[in-house]
């Protein structure tokens, strides 16, 4: 029998943990420091500290080290990961919200996307852009009460996929499929680009605050226990002495 895979999400409220950016780049490597700098927006700058030394934090927590001796690698499309350690991570943001997700038993992506409310004509533009023929038919076929939270359901699950693979969006989104109902589970349909993908991989939507919408990939079909923790304030983080 496969053993279950367990999945520990935090959620974490941007508002709030800007405002220690400064005191939480200490943990950053030199590379990282000199990425944040590179932001033009104060705001952009703060977000990216502030969410990479939590992720840090967290990481260095389960590895019983210091947040400064994490040490990231990367992927070729960017996706950091850890060389020493089987510890799967990944991190999302959208406005004031991060979600991180962190597993010891299966590889995985999250997203999360603060769900905006255009016109419909805006949303089926988008759609036709980028999604599968299925998934247009059946966002076209939704209510139009539903058509932004559908739409969103829809692109947080695709890119957590994208993101379970380290791709980015370099892989046309429509070269796969999943459920566009957003008061169904989430589901991976199709996927002309790894069909085995079905057999071997999850999808789930994940709570998040109102207005938001987040969905997680996991490289695993065994029975899988997502344990959420909603993060308000660097308090709830004791691993951070320095702050």
């Amino acid at each position: 029998m496969t053993s279950p895979i367990s999945v520990d999400i935090w959620r974490l409220s941007l508002g709030d943990l800007r405002n220690y950016a400064s005191a939480l780049r200490w943990c950053l490597s030199e590379s990282e420091k000199k990425r944040a700098d590179r932001f033009v927006f104060e705001r952009d700058r703060t977000r990216f500290i502030a969410c990479r030394a939590i992720l840090r934090g967290i990481i260095a927590q389960s590895l019983n080290i210091g947040p400064a001796d994490v040490v990231f690698a990367y992927g070729n499309k960017g996706k950091p990961f850890l060389e020493r350690h089987a510890l799967f991570f990944n991190l999302s943001h959208s406005n004031n919200e991060a979600c991180i997700a962190l597993s010891a038993g299966a590889a995985l992506g999250i997203d999360v996307e603060q769900i905006r409310s255009p016109t419909r004509n805006r949303w089926m533009d988008l759609a036709q852009r980028f999604f599968s023929v299925a998934e247009v038919q059946a966002l076209s076929d939704m209510p139009e009460r539903l058509q932004s939270d559908a739409f969103f359901a829809c692109w947080t699950r695709k890119e957590a996929y994208l993101k379970l693979h380290g791709l980015g969006l370099s892989l046309p989104l429509d070269q796969f499929s999943v459920n566009v109902d957003p008061d169904s589970p989430a589901e991976l349909h199709s996927s002309e680009w790894c069909p085995d993908d079905l057999s071997r991989s999850a999808l789930y939507d994940l709570p998040t605050s109102p207005g938001y919408r987040s969905a997680i990939a996991i490289a695993a079909t065994a029975s899988v226990t997502i344990n959420d923790a909603c993060i308000s304030g660097i308090e709830s983080f004791p691993f951070f002495e320095r702050v």
